[in-house]
């Protein structure tokens, strides 16, 4: 039960086993199929030498056949013969019967030579033959002729000469003048075949082909068994009524099928409609003709078997082989880490338990590193922080204890290197988007800058790496090529750019932290060089001279009018020279000066907003985190241009949307007040608060024609409405709708509408009635 239970439990050595017994069940497989064919092979082979012995048989038939026809015909045709034929001279006759016995002696087919004479009607026959008597033979052709409507000519006939039914004796062949017997006289030549050739000829031929055992037999069409090698047919074979019509009604000329008679089974092979029409069968024991096959089926099984019996055991040894090595490894894991990998075989708990031995050890390996990584990044820290304070001995144990890779007394130059847009990697998917940058710059700048010298790298705070390079002085002066180096394969790699901030060369370490402070307010004039640029002391020395600048109001007062005028290039022109001045300022005095820039712009946008009767596009409470969220004055600069362009262009949209409202206004003021005859420019110029001179102007601008002409328009449309529907004189009408002159209230309706008001009044009723 044990060995059962271990067994179950060790799925590899089962997946071993079934993968040998699976290629076993494949030869065992693929060897029955070949024994399979072979034995196809050998029942094929033995068919096709069934059926070329039938055709052999009728071959040999058919030769005979035809050497038998050839000397009926030169014998009923010899000159010598003529008398026996048709001479009417019984003595004459008589002197050529030894042509006949000539004839039969020389055949080995030939039985005897029988003429049937005609005008004597007399038989004429050799003495070569065996018969006790000549009138037996004469009686049984007689006793044929007679009972035959039609003789056959040229062609073996069976006879039995004694009438037994035993057997045939002779086979006779008949050969006359004309289509049948008397149509021209009563003539024949009857030539009789010994069939004991035939007999001898069909048992050698079984021989020869070793089927001494085997019955060939040779049936007519009639179903009467002409010849047989076996004498009398198997007790209970009925081979007239049964087997031979089976064989005639098959449709291949030649062919087999298996036969069961009296509780035997036999293969039947026959040759239908062979020569003369008659059957040539082949009659085998079922048991004999198979029992080759049936053993080689045998020895075929007994073989498989014990291969196959031979390759399991050999499978189970290679495969116990096989999973020893696995075995003692299985015996190493402990019995607690089992279940973990129940589900699957001995390899994958294995496998589980070595990979969580690996992964134990490699966080206890992690766990260390970072142990000692936290306590190197925190004294690199304190040395930068606090150089001046530390002394040679101290600082040579940290150097020593920790592995820091920083010169002593050689020289040096600190490189503080800033993550640019750190807002933009915020906003990316993965809150550890800066720490992997700060990891990748420290970690391939280490790797680069140590090919030429000494270098550590430091994270201090947010976007924020220091690296403390030593080198030659020679290899110091060509630090920024190095970082340039940094920043395009992190620009390939990453997808980001980065700041780098040098200061001069050093050689004592206690000038770290006064370095560390210098670069970090050098860094500051990233907003003036812009992105990923290298901060060389020399690029900056000028700023740094001059202490005190201020921004011209010049330039503020031309951005303030620009932007209240909606003048955009003189907006534009003062951004432009706005930061051209800010770029020669210092870092602390150039942020400044972004912040008294943004306070000017607010102040002049509130200022827009409140004295415009529409709202301004830009939001003022957002106007100074766009400016103060960029880093660099190139952004500060296009931030400052989209604002400008904004306010400008919604300030020509105000102006447009102010001349559309005027032209509206005035016409909802005709609309209403068409019918007062003092309505004019002036009246609603004087109701708007604007001269009429802009009135006229913005409304013919905005609707494409005048005010007075708005006002006749507007008048006449009403007054056609009034003839139209309602019975009131002209005169009336002219007064009710706004017209003094009764002249011109006609010209102009007449221009309008081609009729006066009378004759439209007239026409229009004409068209209702009709």
């Amino acid at each position: 039960m044990n060995i059962l239970h271990d067994f179950r439990s060790r799925k590899y050595l089962q997946r071993i086993l079934l993968s040998f017994m699976l290629v076993v069940a494949v030869l065992a497989a693929v060897s029955l199929l070949l024994n399979s064919s072979a034995r196809s092979r050998v029942i094929g082979m033995q068919e096709d030498a069934d059926r070329k012995l039938l055709t052999q048989i009728n071959y040999n038939i058919e030769n005979m056949n035809g050497i038998v026809t050839n000397q009926a015909v030169s014998m009923y045709n010899d000159e010598e013969l003529i008398a026996l034929k048709s001479g009417g001279d019984y003595r004459q006759s008589i002197l050529k019967i030894g042509r006949l016995n000539r004839t039969v002696a020389a055949s080995p087919y030939l039985h005897a030579a029988v003429f049937y004479n005609g005008a004597q009607r007399r038989f004429f026959s050799s003495i070569n033959h065996d018969l006790a008597s000549n009138e037996m033979l004469y009686g049984a052709l007689q006793n044929y002729m007679k009972s035959s409507s039609v003789v056959p000519k040229l062609q073996l006939v069976p006879l039995d000469l004694d009438g037994s039914g035993t057997g045939i004796d002779v086979f006779a062949m008949f050969i006359y003048d004309g289509p049948s017997v008397g149509s021209v006289n009563d003539n024949l030549l009857i030539l009789t075949v010994k069939p004991g050739w035939m007999l001898d000829n069909m048992k050698a031929l079984n021989l020869v082909s070793e089927r001494k055992n085997d019955l060939l037999f040779l049936a007519d069409g009639s179903g009467r068994i002409l010849l047989s090698t076996a004498g009398d047919l198997p007790e209970g074979l009925d081979a007239r009524s049964e087997l031979l019509p089976k064989i005639a009604s098959s449709n291949p000329t030649l062919g087999s099928f298996p036969y069961d008679s009296g509780g035997q089974r036999y293969k039947v092979t026959y040759l239908n409609r062979a020569t003369n029409n008659w059957q040539i069968v082949s009659l085998q024991n079922a048991d004999e003709v198979l029992g080759s096959v049936r053993q080689m089926k045998w020895t075929e099984a007994v073989v498989l078997l014990s291969a196959v019996t031979f390759a399991v055991l050999l499978s189970v040894l290679f495969a116990l082989r096989l999973y020893k090595p696995v075995g003692q490894l299985l015996s190493l894991v402990p019995e607690s880490g089992r279940p973990a990998a129940r589900a699957g075989d001995e390899l994958t708990l294995i496998a589980a338990n070595v990979t969580e031995m690996a992964g134990r050890l490699k966080g206890l390996e992690q766990e260390r590193a970072s142990q000692s990584n936290i306590a190197k990044s925190y004294h690199l820290r304190s040395l930068i922080g606090a150089s001046e304070s530390l002394d040679e001995a101290a600082f040579a144990r940290l150097r020593e204890q920790y592995g820091l890779d920083v010169s002593v007394g050689a020289p040096m130059r600190l490189a503080l290197a800033q993550i640019d847009d750190l807002q933009g990697l915020a906003g990316r998917p993965g809150s550890r988007m800066e720490s992997l940058l700060a990891f990748a710059v420290a970690n391939v700048g280490q790797e680069l800058l140590r090919e030429f010298g000494s270098c550590e790298a430091a994270e201090l705070k947010s976007g924020h790496l220091l690296f403390i390079v030593g080198a030659e002085p020679r290899e110091l002066d060509r630090l920024g090529e190095r970082f340039r180096e940094l920043q395009e394969t992190i620009r390939q790699y990453y997808r980001t750019s980065f700041t780098v901030t040098l200061t001069e060369p050093f050689s004592d370490y206690r000038a770290i932290t006064p370095m560390y402070q210098q670069a970090v307010r050098h860094s500051g004039y990233r907003m003036i060089l812009g992105r990923g640029s290298v901060i060389e002391p020399e690029q900056i020395r000028n700023n740094e001279e001059r202490e005190a600048l201020e921004i011209p109001q010049e330039l503020e007062r031309r951005l303030s009018e620009g932007l209240k005028s909606g003048r955009l290039e003189d907006a534009e022109q003062a951004v432009r020279s706005w930061r051209t001045t800010l770029s020669g300022f210092s870092a602390e005095n150039t942020f400044s000066a972004v912040l008294h820039l943004t306070v000017t712009l607010s102040g002049t946008l509130g200022e827009l907003n409140r004295n415009n009767l529409h709202p301004l596009p830009v939001n003022l409470q957002t106007v100074n985190r766009r400016i103060l969220e960029k880093e660099t004055l190139d952004e500060i600069e296009e931030a400052l241009l989209e604002i400008v362009r904004e306010v400008c262009g919604r300030g020509r949209s105000g102006r447009e949307d102010k001349s559309r409202l005027l032209a509206e206004t005035v016409k909802e003021i005709i609309d209403k007040h068409y019918a007062d005859p003092d309505l004019n420019v002036q009246r609603i110029a004087d109701m708007l608060k604007v001269s009429t001179i802009y009135l006229g102007q913005t409304f013919k601008t905005e609707e494409g024609q005048t005010v007075v002409d708005r006002i006749n328009a507007t008048r006449l449309a009403r007054a056609k409405d009034y003839l139209e529907q309602q019975s009131l004189t002209v005169t009336e009408i002219m007064q009710k709708v706004g017209f003094g002159n009764e002249s011109y209230f006609y010209r102009l309706f007449k221009k309008r509408y081609g009729a006066t008001p009378k004759e439209y009044r007239l026409k229009s009723a004409i068209e209702r009635s009709t």
